[in-house]
């Protein structure tokens, strides 16, 4: 998973069994101006990229992000305008999406969203009313019913929000305090960590936590550069990891890991680059890869790996387009990125992006 700094805008990406026998996904794309939310399938295997014929599906007033359902049969869509959220379901065989009303109110301006590995409850931050919404979701439906004492306050400018695997913590970005917020969850119900909030570097934008859930990355996107923290297990609480801040190109927009955990990179939106590191596994030090930082496209805002593991899905603001970059397979790999030249153009610029595996 993953969060825009500005508009936060998302991309999600839903399992689907395709029309072809290799595995694809279809990514769901929402379009703000035109209160949409758009779908391509991708093919796992060949890295294809083509848009449904029946895409794109009407939605509420600006679509700022999406969220798909571990299960891959729901789609969540925050209406940043109307402040509220549309739940579609989605049609296994085909990817279309059908809207289930009435749509669920939120606070102000929702902007981002998460929902638990268990799909039990979706996350929803409200960047004008600084507050975190709280959903338990229906597993049959998909429908939406607040938890107890949801909302829930933050504080100022909530604008990225990343949850543990467990759903033990759920960690947000304060843009206006350049800190990072830590909750313990229980039932939806969310905490205030000890010592929270903890403090990260300028224009935090977005958040990382690693599948064993020991570490925490944060892209500083004012003061170019990525704060890393070590995860107490036992209270959520946040403690630097040494060596970091650690310096990465202008405006880290997207962090992302490599399928095994031992490579990390953050997407430099200003420099049109993508810095690379290896991660020390035990102690979660970062170390620059050689040949970092990688070409990228023109203002990258998200990357995502792909089901397959294969390559990172890396979209640009400026050119509207998904491009896929290939991981290094060498032995051992190096991390290094490489265009592997399957590009797609979008109906909108794509500012971050989200996978359900």
């Amino acid at each position: 998973m993953k969060a825009t700094f500005l508009f936060g805008l998302c991309v999600a990406l839903a399992a689907s069994v395709g029309c072809s026998n290799s595995p694809s996904h279809v990514a769901y794309v929402p379009l703000p101006f035109d209160n949409a939310v758009g779908a391509y399938r991708i093919s796992d295997d060949s890295g294809k990229i083509t848009k449904l014929p029946v895409s794109p599906f009407a939605t509420g007033t600006s679509p700022a992000d999406v969220a798909v359902h571990p299960s891959n049969k729901f789609l969540y869509v925050a209406n940043q305008s109307e402040n509220t959220i549309s739940l579609f379901t989605i049609e296994e065989s085909t990817g279309a999406l059908k809207e289930v009303t009435p749509r669920t109110a939120t606070g102000v301006t929702p902007s981002n969203m998460q929902v638990d590995s268990a799909g039990s409850f979706l996350f929803v931050a409200n960047r004008s009313s600084n507050t975190i919404s709280v959903f338990s979701i229906d597993a049959g439906s998909g429908v939406l019913t607040a938890v107890a004492g949801s909302p829930f306050a933050t504080p100022p400018s909530p604008v990225a929000m990343t949850i543990t695997p467990s759903g033990k913590y759920l960690y947000v970005a304060d843009a206006n305090l350049a800190s990072v917020s830590a909750y313990a969850v229980s039932s939806g119900v969310l905490s205030a960590v000890p010592g929270s909030p903890f403090a990260v570097g300028n224009g935090p934008s977005d958040m990382i936590v690693d599948s064993g859930e020991h570490f925490l990355y944060v892209a500083n996107s004012f003061d170019n550069t990525v704060s890393g923290f070590t995860i107490d297990s036992g209270t959520g609480a946040l403690s630097l990891i040494s060596g970091t801040p650690i310096a990465t190109g202008t405006g880290p927009r997207a962090l992302a890991f490599d399928s095994s955990g031992t490579f990390f990179y953050a997407a430099n939106f200003g420099s049109t680059n993508i810095s690379g590191f290896s991660v020390d596994t035990t102690t979660g030090k970062l170390t620059v890869i050689d040949k970092s930082p990688f070409t990228g496209p023109a203002d990258p805002t998200f990357m995502v790996l792909s089901p397959s593991g294969k390559y990172f899905l890396i979209g640009s603001q400026s050119a509207k387009t998904i491009t896929e970059y290939t991981i290094d397979a060498s032995d051992p790999p190096t991390g290094a990125l490489t265009s592997s030249g399957v590009t797609v153009t979008l109906d909108a610029a794509p500012v971050a992006i989200g996978l359900a595996k």
